[in-house]
């Protein structure tokens, strides 16, 4: 048994019970995890470029395969501007969620209206089709930096879709995810359109009013799927269908109603008349087309025939371990080519901090006893988050935006809104200038300051504050790298552990690698229940056997999130570990030169992209650290 296993229980079982109480591994890696056939490890991550060092990770970047050159540096701009506007035309709620200067110009904003699924996701992967053939006639070497960068995310973005070509059942597990899914989500993203205008509320309106054709859609994608084989479990429709009840609400009580106001604040001129007359038509909108479509979603819902009564991972379905591998490329965005290798990082990160708590709390037991994040500062979340910028800019480059508003979102609204937890990196829950933290994580000090260091600043409010005032490139705030965003706001998380919170510094270094091993845990539980085929007994085995957690429910609730979320948690914690892994190099290699700023800002003018093109500029902005030093 570990010797350090006492300590690290104590400290840990804690945080993933907070965690797993807000957000919804198993036996040693050693153990049999799957046939013969299936040991062979294929490639996650997409070469960047043809002239990559890796360039064998991916096939469909040889060299002996691509075009004569035909564009120049200037067609490169014209076929970014040309994505940019397929993309952002081909979704209302995406164009309506640009501010009206980074919209295309000459492009007429698309009708307010719900795609057809199966159509947007066809069209979506012709689209990708074009752009790598069309990146295939253009020679790198003939752009500038930033063209080389842009091209090489649009390569890795274009492959990750492109590996998922034949797999349209899984996107259907996946749009009826009970907690990822398009019922669950999708009323925070219609709460979260802006009205800058009486049109907008009136596009809002008509949108509403597609929502019935919509689900209807959405409800028979899943019988075909159900039909060609695609099985879902008794627990996983009960759930699927649960996910829609906080919808069925009188109007007076919906979420969508009770938000519908504020947002009417960002029309000029409204009168009170107009106002009122909105406020009408929403409660009238709701009661007619939401609440309707939601309470004969989840009766499609419970309906789809039931085919397995325990719920799996994603390799217990037919190529279900390559998705994975494509879910993980995607999401992730690592420079690991496989998954043996991501697994075997994590888990030599978490022997890492087991043994750096033992020692820790050997040498500093009262560590333990002063962990508070925030003890002896105000609990006022404004006035935290002030806290937390001025902190921020003692350690990151600088900002001129303000820190937003913090908005405490009641327990009646709650649903509506995908809201920071404790370390499991739910995602970004800011919108335009407001932070939105639920009532529940507010009256927690220690779990509001490190969501408000998540989402707010150093996390992702400072993130998009200062891209934005880089000058980010309109198509890169469309196409995404979720590993990107959400490695960095954990990491910024971990980092504010540190700052002057009135902790010792043990104990500030012991709340850091707790934090780590939480998300590492989480991480590996993914790995293992979708790839390798854990069931819940083999998560809570885990628990018990190497961290002697064994607390009612913490393992089943880890299994869950990994069946309802595959490489959700892979993607908050993967992008942590490489931020780490690359600050660790930099440090080596720098000594007393490492400028912790500037290497967070060569970060921040870096991303957003996939790891492997962050790395490959690392080495040389070390080299230009070390030249910049010697020149003083």
């Amino acid at each position: 048994m570990n010797r350090n296993l006492p300590i690290l229980r104590r400290v840990l079982a804690s945080v993933l019970a907070a965690s797993l109480s807000l957000t919804g591994c198993g036996p040693d890696s050693s153990t049999p995890e799957t046939d013969a056939s299936q040991t062979a490890e294929a490639d996650i991550t997409p070469a960047l470029t043809q002239t990559d060092t890796n360039s064998d990770m991916n096939a469909d970047i040889n060299p002996n395969t691509i075009q004569e050159p035909s564009f120049s540096s200037d067609e490169f701009d014209q076929l970014a501007a040309e994505l940019f506007r397929q993309l952002t035309a081909a979704d209302y709620m995406t164009w309506q969620l640009l501010p009206a200067d980074q919209r295309p110009d000459g492009t007429a904003a698309p009708e307010p209206a719900f795609p057809d699924l199966t159509e947007y996701s066809r069209q979506q992967m012709e689209l990708m089709k074009s752009v790598k053939f069309q990146l295939g006639t253009i020679e790198p070497e003939t752009l500038s930096q930033p063209q080389k960068d842009l091209y090489q995310c649009l390569s890795f973005y274009a492959d990750t879709r492109l590996s998922q070509e034949g797999m349209a059942s899984f996107r259907i597990l996946e749009a009826f995810s009970p907690t990822e899914g398009i019922p669950a989500l999708l009323p925070g993203k219609l709460a979260g359109l802006p009205f800058r205008t009486r049109q907008d509320v009136d596009d809002y309106f008509t949108l509403l009013s597609d929502l019935p054709r919509f689900f209807k859609d959405l409800a028979l994608l899943g019988q075909d799927a159900a039909r060609n084989g695609l099985a879902f479990s008794s627990q996983w429709q009960k759930d699927a269908s649960d996910a829609c009840a906080p919808y069925y609400l009188n109007a007076e009580y919906n979420s969508l109603v009770s938000s519908f106001s504020g947002r009417l604040d960002g029309i000029p001129g409204l009168t009170d008349e107009e106002r009122a007359g909105y406020e009408a038509r929403n409660l009238e909108a709701v009661s007619n087309w939401v609440i309707p479509s939601y309470q004969k979603l989840a009766q499609d819902i419970r309906q789809l025939p039931v085919q397995s009564q325990e719920q799996d991972g994603l390799c217990g379905r037919e190529n279900g371990r390559e998705y994975f591998r494509c879910l993980t490329a995607e999401k992730t965005g690592t420079s690991y080519q496989d998954i043996r290798l991501l697994k075997a990082a994590i888990e030599e990160q978490l022997k890492q901090n087991t043994e750096s708590i033992g020692r820790l709390l050997k040498e500093n037991p009262e560590a333990e006893e002063n962990t508070s994040l925030s003890a002896g500062l105000s609990q006022d979340p404004d006035q935290l988050l002030s806290f937390l910028q001025t902190e921020t800019l003692k350690y990151f480059p600088a900002v001129s935006s303000p820190a937003p508003d913090v908005l405490i979102i009641p327990d009646e609204q709650a649903d509506l809104w995908t809201l920071p937890g404790w370390s499991c990196g739910s995602g970004a829950s800011t919108g335009t200038g407001v932070i939105r933290i639920d009532a529940a994580t507010a009256g927690q000090p220690d779990r509001l300051y490190q969501a408000l260091a998540e989402t707010g600043w150093p996390g992702s409010g400072y993130r998009e504050a200062f891209l934005k005032e880089q000058g980010l490139s309109p198509l890169m705030n469309v196409i995404s790298f979720p590993g990107w965003d959400r490695g960095w706001d954990t990491y910024a998380a971990s980092v504010s552990f540190s700052f002057e919170n009135g902790n010792t510094p043990e104990a500030k270094r012991l709340a850091r690698l707790t934090f780590s091993s939480s998300l590492a845990i989480h991480a590996l539980v993914d790995i293992q229940v979708n790839y390798y085929g854990w069931n819940q007994e083999d998560v809570t085995d885990f628990l018990s056997q190497h961290y002697s957690i064994g607390e009612e429910g913490i393992g089943a609730a880890l299994y869950q999130k990994a069946i309802y979320s595959p490489a959700d948690s892979l993607a908050a914690y993967t992008g942590y570990l490489e931020i780490r892994q690359m600050k660790a190099e930099a440090q080596s290699a720098l000594g007393n030169a490492f400028d912790e700023m500037e290497f967070h800002r060569f970060l921040l003018e870096t991303g957003p992209a996939p790891y492997a093109l962050i790395r490959s500029r690392l080495k040389d902005w070390i080299l230009g650290q070390k030249v910049s030093k010697l020149g003083k």
